[in-house]
C-alpha cells in the first residue's frame, strides 16, 4: 500500500469534518463522546494510581504563569485520568482519552468554539480508525507484538489540527512529526498480573500530539513518507500487514464507538451485562453459590482470581462479578478494593469452562440455575452493544462532578459557553496537581 493512498484516505475522510455541513447523528454522537470522556476524566482524577502522574507531571510541565495549566500538561493529565478507570470509550483501543485530551488542550489555548472542538474530535476518531484498522496484525503476529495506543498520537494530532482548521499540506507535515512522538508497541502485558497502573500511557499520546502540532507550527520537519512501503509506520507499529479496504465502513467512527456499561475491559462487558440481568431476577434472600463462565480461550486470561493491584480489577471477571454481586456501584469504588476485601468474596465461587459458545451460568441457594447466552461483539462496530444516549447521560450524572457537568451542559447549548468548560477542566487539573479532589 503506497503512502499516497493512505494519506489520501486520511485527508479525504477527516476532511469531511473540516468545514462541511455536519450530519446530525454524527454531531450528536460526537457530543456523547465528549460527555462520556469528561465523565471518565472526572472519575479518574481521584484514583490512587493516577496521583503519581499528577505529582510528577505538574512538577515538570506546569504553567510558568500559574494561571492556567500548559497545553502539554492539560493533554497529559486528561489522557491519563480519562483512561485510568478503564471506563472510557473503545474502538480498536481507547480513542477518546488521547484525542479529546489533545483537542481540549489546544481548544482552550486558542479559545475554539464548541463546533470546532467537535469537528476535531470526530476527525481524530476517524483518523484513529483508519490507521488502527488498516494495520491490524495477523493472529500469529498479534500474539508476539501488539499495542493499544501506538496510533493515538498521530490520530490526536490530526484531530487537533482539524479543530484549528488546518489544511491538508499542514496535516501531511504533522503526520511526519507525530510518528516520531508515538508510543512503541509492546506484547500484551495488560493481561499479566499485576496490570501496570500506568495503563496505556494515553496521557503521553495526547501530550505528544500537542507537542507535534506546535513543532510543525514552529517550522519543524519530521519523517518523510511516514506511512509508505515496507518500512512504513504500520510495520513499526508491530503489524505484518496493511490493508486499507478494511477501514471503509458505511458509518463514521464516532457512530461505531462503544460506551462502556462497566469500568472494565471491553471483553468483559457482555458477561457483566449477563450477570446484571440475572441479579435482577433473584429474590431478596437468594444467595449465589456458583458461577460458571464459558467461552473461548481468549476469555480465560480474564478469569484470574487474584488481585495484586487496583488496575487488575478491570481485567478480572471473578473480581468484577464479585463487586457487582456485592452491589458496589460501578465507578471509582471498583478501583479501591484489595484482594482480601469482603466485596471480593464471591471470587472463590467462580469457574471457567472452555467452550466455543459464550455463556454464563449462576446457581443459587435455592438450587435455581440461571443460564444466559453471551454475545460476541463486532470489533468494527461496538455501538449496538454499548450504552445508548440515555445510558451515557445517566453515567455522566452519576459520576461527573457538579461543576464540570454544569460547565459542559452550558458549553453544548450556548455559543459562548465553551469557555466555562475550559475553565472547569483547568480547575480540576489544578486541584489534582495540588492533591485536592
Amino acid at each position: 500500500m503506497s503512502e499516497a493512498t493512505v494519506i489520501a484516505e486520511l485527508l479525504n475522510r477527516t476532511g469531511n469534518f473540516l468545514n462541511a455541513n455536519w450530519d446530525t447523528a454524527a454531531r450528536r454522537r460526537t457530543e456523547l463522546c465528549l460527555i462520556d470522556s469528561i465523565t471518565c476524566f472526572s472519575s479518574g482524577l481521584g484514583l490512587k494510581h493516577f496521583k503519581p502522574s499528577a505529582v510528577v507531571a505538574s512538577s515538570l510541565f506546569g504553567s510558568n504563569s500559574g494561571i492556567r495549566a500548559s497545553p502539554f500538561l492539560t493533554a497529559y493529565l486528561y489522557g491519563q485520568a480519562a483512561n485510568a478507570l478503564d471506563y472510557d470509550d473503545t474502538l480498536l483501543g481507547h480513542p477518546g482519552a488521547p484525542i479529546i485530551g489533545a483537542v481540549l488542550a489546544v481548544g482552550a489555548r486558542q479559545s475554539l468554539s464548541m463546533d470546532r472542538l467537535l469537528r476535531g474530535i470526530a476527525a481524530g476518531y476517524e483518523a484513529h480508525w483508519i490507521l488502527a484498522s488498516s494495520s491490524i496484525p495477523s493472529r500469529e503476529r498479534a500474539a508476539l507484538v501488539r499495542s493499544v495506543g501506538v496510533w493515538d498520537t498521530v490520530a490526536a494530532s490530526i484531530g487537533a489540527a482539524v479543530s484549528l482548521g488546518r489544511n491538508s499540506e499542514y496535516i501531511e507535515r504533522l503526520i511526519g512529526v507525530a510518528v516520531s512522538h508515538s508510543l512503541l508497541p509492546y506484547t500484551g502485558k495488560w493481561y499479566e498480573r499485576p496490570v501496570p497502573a500506568l495503563k496505556n500511557n494515553l496521557g503521553w499520546a495526547a501530550a505528544g500530539a500537542v507537542m507535534s502540532l506546535d513543532l510543525v507550527q514552529a517550522g519543524q520537519t519530521g519523517v518523510s513518507n511516514a506511512l509508505d512501503g515496507l518500512s512504513g509506520m504500520w510495520r513499526m507499529a508491530g503489524s505484518d500487514q496493511l490493508e486499507l479496504t478494511k477501514t471503509r465502513k458505511n458509518l463514521p467512527a464516532v457512530l461505531r464507538v462503544g460506551f462502556k456499561h462497566f469500568p472494565a475491559c471491553w471483553h468483559l462487558q457482555e458477561y457483566l451485562k449477563a450477570l446484571s440481568s440475572i441479579l435482577q431476577q433473584l429474590t431478596k434472600n437468594e444467595e449465589i453459590v456458583a458461577i460458571e463462565v464459558a467461552g473461548p480461550a481468549e476469555i480465560e486470561k480474564f478469569c484470574q482470581q487474584e488481585v495484586f493491584s487496583p488496575a487488575d480489577v478491570a481485567f478480572s471477571l471473578p473480581a468484577t462479578f464479585s463487586l457487582l454481586i456485592s452491589n458496589v456501584e460501578p465507578g471509582s469504588q471498583w478501583d479501591e478494593v484489595e484482594n482480601g476485601s469482603p466485596e471480593l468474596r464471591y471470587k472463590s465461587r467462580f469457574a471457567f469452562h472452555l467452550s466455543e459458545e459464550r455463556s454464563l451460568t449462576v446457581t443459587t441457594t435455592k438450587g435455581r440455575p440461571f443460564k444466559v447466552d453471551v454475545k460476541a461483539s463486532d470489533p468494527s462496530d461496538l455501538a449496538n452493544l454499548s450504552l445508548d444516549e440515555a445510558g451515557v447521560l445517566a453515567k455522566h450524572e452519576r459520576l461527573a462532578g457538579v461543576q464540570i457537568r454544569s460547565a459542559l451542559a452550558t458549553a453544548l447549548i450556548e455559543s459562548q459557553g465553551v469557555v466555562l468548560l475550559y475553565e472547569a477542566v483547568d480547575r480540576l487539573i489544578a486541584n489534582a496537581c495540588e492533591g485536592k479532589r
